[in-house]
């Protein structure tokens, strides 16, 4: 079980770098580590981290308590649904905003067992100067809990005025193409594109193909859930996904290949 606790009385530096806040790309804040501690209370954390895999303990502010010292009461149940977590190298995670509402989340700023940050992940990165981990037993990446490390910026956006190109157009509400682009928006979009917009780690799944044109529907499935199978590469297992989450990811594909890139872009 974690343990959280006040963590007031721990004589540490916070961070000086700038940690910022925004809405549809607009700034509402950019504050470093102390002028966020004189806003929100800091905690001490300690669970399992699954990309230390151990083990751990770090100082953080609640992510709830951050938000809604940024954003104002009430953030999470605005038209402003999504939210977009960007680290240092450009890597964004994309969440449903009102995850961060929730209980168990927190923006580390200081790792208490290994001074400067013990590195975690496969690539051994330094997660500071901001983390946001979450400590509850069903909030991992698996579930579309954002994990980023090197975190440098919060946006607030409506996802069709930020990524436009990837809403499926014309998907009736509960059909499969539009079961899928919610699994799509939470586990893929961070590190893959639709027609140019979204993730840049992975490869356009839509542009200028399709990889509905030149794969089949097993080989995209089996590589979806479990790609370690197939090659050495950064892009994790999903092997929770049922076969008709499998199938849903496929037809909003097919779908977004039917809605080409605009070519007078």
């Amino acid at each position: 079980m974690p343990v959280l606790t006040l963590a007031g009385a721990i004589a540490s530096a916070e961070p000086q770098a700038s940690l910022s806040f925004q809405r549809s790309g607009q700034r509402v804040a950019e504050l470093t580590g102390t002028q966020i501690t004189t806003k929100v209370a800091p905690q001490t954390v300690t669970f399992i981290d699954p990309h230390a895999g151990k083990t751990k303990s770090y100082r953080c502010w609640p992510i709830k308590s951050l938000m809604d010292a940024m954003y104002g009461p009430g953030w999470e149940a605005t038209e402003y649904s999504e939210a977009i977590l960007t680290a240092m190298d450009g890597y964004a995670s994309v969440s449903v905003a009102a995850k961060l509402a929730e209980p168990g989340g927190c923006v580390a700023f200081e790792d208490l067992d290994v001074p400067g940050w013990e590195p975690i992940g496969r690539r051994k990165a330094n997660p500071g100067p901001y983390y946001l981990v979450w400590t509850g037993a069903n909030q991992g990446t698996e579930h579309e809990y954002p994990w980023p490390w090197q975190l440098v910026s919060i946006n607030l956006v409506k996802l069709e005025e930020r990524y436009p190109e990837v809403v499926p157009r014309g998907a009736a509400p509960g059909s499969s193409a539009a079961r899928g682009f919610a699994i799509f928006k939470g586990r893929c979009l961070r590190c893959h594109a639709i027609n140019q917009q979204g993730g840049k780690v992975g490869p356009d799944l839509n542009a200028p193909q399709s990889v509905t044109s030149y794969r089949t529907k097993a080989w995209i499935t089996g590589y979806v859930r479990q790609p370690s199978k197939y090659r050495y590469t950064a892009m994790p297992d999903h092997l929770d996904l049922r076969s008709s989450d499998l199938d849903d990811i496929y037809d909003y594909l097919v779908l977004k290949r039917g809605q080409p890139e605009k070519t007078s872009r």
